[in-house]
């Protein structure tokens, strides 16, 4: 449906420049109809420059900020590359689990050793 390779501000910006240039012709015709008063210099003059002047600065302004996203549109899509597909990773074996190890309710019952006694508290296996 829609082009993703497509740069919507360079598209907004062609619709821009035909209006621009509808607005140019229109303009040339008015200045060419009021050519008499507009060389005086008076009211009228300073009317017109008021009003399609800043149509015309503001157009600009409109299509400088569009050209710049769309620069900067360009130059982003150039830097970064396509994706390439990861290879899929194989499977690995699971490990095995190793059980917990035994808490203290299992543990060997210690023996109290005599007060005064220099044995230890457990005795060897041995």
């Amino acid at each position: 449906m829609s082009n993703l390779r497509m740069n919507k501000y360079r598209a907004a910006m062609e619709v821009l420049e035909r209006g621009r240039d509808l607005l140019v012709e229109t303009l040339a015709d008015s200045v060419l109809d009021q050519e008499e008063n507009l060389v005086e210099g008076g009211f009228q003059f300073h009317e017109f420059l008021e009003t399609q002047g800043a149509r015309l600065h503001f157009l600009g302004l409109i299509l400088g900020h569009l050209d710049q996203s769309a620069e900067l549109l360009e130059e982003s899509r150039a830097e970064r590359p396509a994706p390439s597909p990861q290879p899929a990773k194989p499977a690995r074996p699971r490990a095995k689990r190793r059980p917990r190890a035994r808490g203290p309710q299992f543990s060997k019952p210690r023996k109290d050793s005599p007060p005064d006694s220099k044995e230890p508290l457990d005795e060897p296996p041995f």
